[in-house]
């Protein structure tokens, strides 16, 4: 199974810097409204939404609708500029917290990375205006993550959806001063300061795909056979346990539409193969 990050980003000038590091093209036919840019290989989309978190929401949920193709195991993350409260110019933080504005309901991305591969963590305050009331615990405030972040991880697993900012203001930096020039500027610094935790997440993300993969001729026998939800299931830790057991090949079985008769020939077939295992012959035929 391949793998595939989407970025969310609500500027053109934070997305003009993945444009550029990673190689992306715009995509044919994307929706005006929710311009999307995409890498030679399919593996990394993105996806300007436009400032605010409703516009991050709607931007990441149109970008989950159009999954097509092979099954692939998708990485999210939301990417941009955000203020601080303390002197931290220029610098990187994978949100911890993600809360909006004068709301009581949280999301807590997991920290799934060796610490070696890690960036500082902060929480994030989504706002509904830029501002310069910034929280003085350290809490970052921009305008997206609190919209991206339930739509995401509704479309994968919570260490899969991440939130990456870089601090372009804080309160000795005025926020009015900030321009396109430095926004890109920020962001290819960001992407410097973070490329070993997007190695690690990326590699990560590989585990899953390959966890979470078809096992050897799954497509097959669903082709071939009428499985239910519950016997696609069943079907998948059969033939799981054969590869475990080293039988690779999958054969034709005598009933050509009925998955629970082939079910059943699975489970004798891999019976046998138990018991001769047990007896220590490491050839199966």
């Amino acid at each position: 199974m391949d793998i595939c990050i989407r970025w969310v980003v609500a500027l053109r000038p934070e997305a003009q810097a993945l444009i550029d590091r990673f190689g992306l093209v715009s995509k044919k036919n994307s929706s005006d409204a929710f311009p999307v840019w995409v890498s030679e290989d399919g593996g990394m989309e993105l996806i300007v939404s436009g400032p605010g978190r409703v516009l991050s929401a709607a931007a990441t949920g149109y970008l989950g609708g159009q999954t097509q193709g092979p099954p692939r195991c998708f990485g999210w993350i939301n990417f941009g500029i955000a203020g601080s409260g303390k002197s931290d110019y220029g610098r990187s933080f994978i949100g911890n917290r993600i809360c909006a504005a004068h709301s009581a309901n949280a999301f807590y991305p997991p920290l799934v990375l060796p610490k070696t591969k890690a960036i500082d963590r902060r929480g994030i305050q989504t706002v509904d205006s830029p501002t310069t009331n910034y929280p003085k615990d350290g809490t970052l405030v921009e305008m997206e993550a609190a919209g991206f972040y339930p739509v995401a991880s509704r479309l994968a697993s919570s260490e899969f959806c991440q939130v990456l900012k870089v601090v372009s203001d804080d309160p000795f930096n005025d926020i009015n001063s900030i321009n396109k020039s430095q926004v890109i500027n920020h962001c290819h610094n960001a992407l410097d300061e973070s490329s070993p935790w997007l190695d690690a997440f990326k590699a990560l993300l590989g585990e899953e795909a390959r966890r979470t993969a078809d096992p050897e001729g799954f497509a097959e026998l669903v082709s071939s056979y009428h499985f239910s939800v519950t016997q696609q299931l069943q079907l998948r830790r059969l033939l799981q346990q054969r590869q475990a057991l080293g039988i690779r090949n999958v054969r034709t079985y005598r009933h050509g539409s009925d998955g629970n008769d082939c079910l059943r020939e699975l489970r004798e077939e891999l019976k046998r193969a138990q018991l001769v295992a047990r007896a220590g012959d490491d050839e199966y035929v």
